[in-house]
């Protein structure tokens, strides 16, 4: 459990290795069997979990209740949230559940609700006494937590204590949001490039550490064109990279944020990139996801493939019913409309729905995107008021990003 924690290796070997020694170990089957679903080996994962399954009776009550959450996971079973909460409350230090629950990519944050951010926040501190004060996992997801709020001082403080613990791709990951969200981008970028150095050629937080290396050099207003040179070393799905859920949205944000800055995107990329959404992708209702095949999509030469894939999304959004379902259809109308030069109705789609963004789950600057998008229309169709509005609303003030936004409107506007 250790190993999959620290995101550095997929703990799929670990896990069969202790199913070698005992066949019967149904939590270990889960486990595996969880591990594999989130490295897009579905088949391989289901017969794990049909085996956990059948061997929940000989194993103890909790291990069966953590067998029945996994499963409910991996299946989509809406009553998941509510069991491993109930299970939490019971066994805060079972940390295989509490994992499912927390985190960007948790089953808390990609539920569709709006304040999903602030319950892991509020199970973390339910479980904190629970656990070591040098839980590196615990500290790290705290610290994570505490700089997506802005609480950056204290954010510092739980996360360099956590790496100090452990260095792992876990730790690392949460500095990169600090040094991110806290605007110290030269210390963002050094820190990186070193644990690059030292890590990343056997961590599979390499790819998504090299995202993070990308939107600071965004961030700090390095050409756009400069930055893309990451793409061709780093980011093709072709190479070894992370689980399919984040090769394809780190890839797409990347490339819509390029093309946000006028950078032109090879049609081979924008094939690969969609062939990679579909091969992994190819069903709805998995709003992150959606909105990222959306941005893959938009970037297309031809409008085909991305007005089939709204009109999917309609159809969808009109069985499910949800305000999360509702979002990401008219997100992707609007980045269609944006790629066709439709500034202006790009605006007008995308205007009240800006505040839906945490919907769809993901980390601030996953989601910031949105806003970015939002903002560039404004500036093109030359609705400037509404573009600096945005900007001074989601106050970074530090944000030399935001700084150049601010300096551009003036300019445009003068």
């Amino acid at each position: 459990m250790d190993c999959s924690l620290r995101f550095d290796r997929t703990a799929i070997e670990e896990f069969g290795a202790a199913i070698e020694l005992d066949e019967e170990f149904a939590i270990a089957h889960a486990a595996l069997g969880r591990q594999l679903f989130m490295l897009g080996h579905s088949a391989e994962s289901a017969t794990h979990f049909k085996k956990a399954v059948s061997l929940a009776n000989s194993a103890t009550s909790r291990e069966r209740d953590a067998i029945q959450i996994a499963n409910g996971a991996v299946r989509g079973d809406p009553q998941t949230i509510a069991m491993a909460r109930a299970h939490v409350e019971r066994y805060p230090t079972d940390v295989f559940v509490l994992a499912h629950l927390l985190g960007p990519f948790g089953l808390l944050a990609f539920s569709g609700i709006t304040d999903w951010s602030e319950q892991n926040i509020a199970l973390l501190r339910a479980t904190k006494a629970r656990y070591r004060a040098d839980d590196w996992w615990h500290l790290t997801t705290e610290g994570f937590f505490a700089a997506e709020e802005g609480r950056l001082m204290e954010a510092s403080k739980i996360c360099e204590r956590a790496w100090g613990i452990s260095e792992n791709g876990n730790c690392a990951h949460s500095l990169a949001h600090l040094h991110f969200e806290a605007c110290v981008l030269d210390e963002g970028r050094d820190f990186i490039r070193e644990w690059v150095a030292e890590y990343g050629d056997h961590s599979n937080m390499r790819h998504h550490l090299l995202w993070h290396l990308a939107m600071i050099d965004l961030e700090s207003g390095l050409e756009m064109s400069d930055v893309f040179e990451t793409y061709d070393l780093e980011f093709y799905p072709a190479t070894n990279g992370p689980s399919p859920l984040e090769m394809l949205c780190d890839n797409a944000s990347f490339l819509w944020r390029c093309h946000l800055a006028g950078v032109e995107i090879p049609v081979g990329v924008c094939d690969e990139v969609n062939q990679y959404a579909e091969s992994h992708f190819g069903f709805f209702g998995f709003a992150f996801a959606d909105a990222h095949k959306a941005m893959a999509s938009a970037l297309q030469p031809s409008t085909e493939k991305h007005e089939t894939l709204v009109a999917h999304l309609s159809e969808f959004a009109s069985s499910a019913n949800t305000d999360v379902a509702e979002f990401i259809t008219q997100y992707s109308g609007a980045l269609g409309a944006f790629a066709k030069g439709e500034y202006a109705r790009a605006v007008g789609i995308l205007e009240p729905f800006l505040s839906s963004s945490i919907l769809i789950g993901g980390s601030n600057p996953q989601r910031r995107i949105i806003e970015e998008t939002f903002v560039e229309a404004c500036v093109r169709a030359a609705d400037y008021d509404k573009a600096d509005a945005v900007l001074r609303r989601r106050n970074r003030k530090n944000s030399v990003f935001d700084q150049n936004q601010h300096s551009r409107i003036g300019r445009l506007k003068g």
